[in-house]
C-alpha cells in the first residue's frame, strides 16, 4: 500500500497488527509511525507500551517475547522492529513465526530500508506482512513535497526561495523537514520569509559533519572516521553527495595549505575560492595535518572511488567507507 492509504487507516482506526515500512527514506518510516503511535497510544502511556528494537541488536527470543507480551495499560502496545535489513542469525524466521502468535492489542511496525526479494524468508514477510511503501520520492517530485510540507507549517516560500533549498539542501527530507520548522520558528508569527533571511538561515556550506568527517581522518584513525562517515550515511546523506563534498574540502585544504606557505589569509583565500569565510578558517586550520605528498594519494583514492561508485563496479556505500578506511590508513 502508499503511504495514503496507510495514513487513512489510521485516520479511520482501522490499523492492522503488523506492518512492514520498506523503503530508503527514513522520514517516511518515522512519520508514518508518529501518526499510528499517536492514534493507539495515550502520550502518558508510551512509556509503558511502546518498545524499540534494532533488528541487529535484538535476539528471536526477544522478539518472540514481546510480540506475545499484552500491553499493561491502556488498550494497545507497539513493538517497533528497526533496521531489519541488519537483523542477525533467526530473527527474520522468529518475525514470521510471531505474527501469528500477536498478543491481543498488541501492534508490530517493522521498518527495513531494502530487502532481498531473492531470499525466501524476505518473500514471506512481504506477504504476511502489511507492506507500505517507503521509496524515495523522485527529483521531480521533490519540489511539490517541499511546497506541500512548507504550506503545513504555515510557510508561503516563492519558487526561487523553494528552488534555492532544494539546490542547498539535496534531495534528504529529513534535513529539509529540519530546516523548514528552524525558519517557521524564526519567524514567528510571520510566514513569508524575506531572501536575505532565508540566505542567512538556510546553510549552503559546510555539509553535515563533514569537517568532522575530515578531522576524524586527519587522526589517522579508521576507528574514529568510519563511524563518521556511517553518521552522516546514516543520517540519510548520499553517498555520491558526500563523496563529492569531501573531495572538494580536500582540494580547500590543498588550497589552504598552499596559500599559507605563501603567506596568504584565510580571508584572501575565501575571496579567491569564493567559499564561505568559516570553510577557509576551518581549512586552514586542518591544513596543518597533512603534507602535499598525502593530499595528492587522497585526491587520487576520492577520485577512484568516484569511478567504481559511477561505473558500477562497487557498490556505493561499500566504496565510500573503503575509501575513508584507507585514507585515514595513509602515513
Amino acid at each position: 500500500m502508499n503511504r495514503n492509504d496507510f495514513f487513512k487507516q489510521v485516520s479511520e482506526g482501522r490499523l492492522l497488527p503488523a506492518y512492514l515500512f520498506l523503503g530508503e527514506e527514513k522520514l517516511f518510516h518515522e512519520e508514518l509511525f508518529q501518526a499510528a503511535a499517536a492514534r493507539l497510544v495515550a502520550p502518558a502511556d508510551l512509556a509503558f507500551n511502546l518498545i524499540r528494537m534494532p533488528a541487529g541488536e535484538t535476539s528471536p527470543e526477544e522478539l518472540l517475547g514481546q510480540m506475545e507480551t499484552p500491553p499493561f495499560f491502556g488498550g494497545a502496545r507497539l513493538v517497533r522492529l528497526e533496521g531489519l535489513e541488519e537483523s542477525g542469525h533467526g530473527l527474520e524466521e522468529a518475525l514470521l513465526k510471531g505474527i501469528s502468535r500477536l498478543a491481543d492489542g498488541v501492534y508490530l511496525f517493522a521498518s527495513a530500508l531494502k530487502l532481498d526479494g531473492r531470499k525466501k524468508i524476505h518473500q514471506e514477510l512481504t506477504r504476511h506482512l502489511n507492506v507500505v511503501d517507503c521509496a524515495k520520492i523522485t527529483p521531480n517530485e521533490l519540489p511539490f513535497w517541499l511546497k506541500q510540507r512548507s504550506e503545513k507549517l504555515g510557510l508561503k516560500l516563492t519558487p526561487p526561495q523553494q528552488r534555492t533549498m532544494i539546490e542547498r539542501l539535496g534531495p534528504n527530507l529529513l534535513r529539509i523537514r529540519t530546516e523548514l520548522e528552524k525558519l517557521q520558528t524564526f519567524l514567528g508569527g510571520r510566514s513569508a520569509p524575506s531572501d536575505a533571511e532565508l540566505d542567512a538561515l538556510i546553510p549552503g556550506e559546510p555539509e553535515p559533519d563533514i569537517f568532522g568527517l575530515i578531522d576524524a581522518v586527519a587522526q589517522r584513525n579508521p576507528r574514529l572516521g568510519l563511524p563518521r562517515l556511517v553518521e552522516l550515511l546514516d543520517s540519510g546523506e548520499n553517498e555520491t553527495k558526500i563523496l563529492a563534498t569531501l573531495s572538494r574540502q580536500f582540494r580547500n585544504i590543498t588550497a589552504a595549505l598552499t596559500a599559507r606557505a605563501a603567506g596568504v589569509t584565510a580571508k584572501a583565500l575565501a575571496g579567491t575560492l569564493g567559499i564561505n569565510p568559516y570553510v577557509a578558517e576551518k581549512s586552514f586550520s586542518q591544513a596543518s595535518r597533512f603534507t602535499l605528498a598525502e593530499l595528492a594519494r587522497i585526491s587520487e583514492r576520492l577520485v577512484a572511488a568516484d569511478y567504481r561508485m559511477k561505473s558500477g563496479q562497487r557498490e556505493p556505500r561499500l566504496e565510500l567507507e573503503l575509501a575513508v578506511v584507507e585514507i585515514c590508513s595513509f602515513t
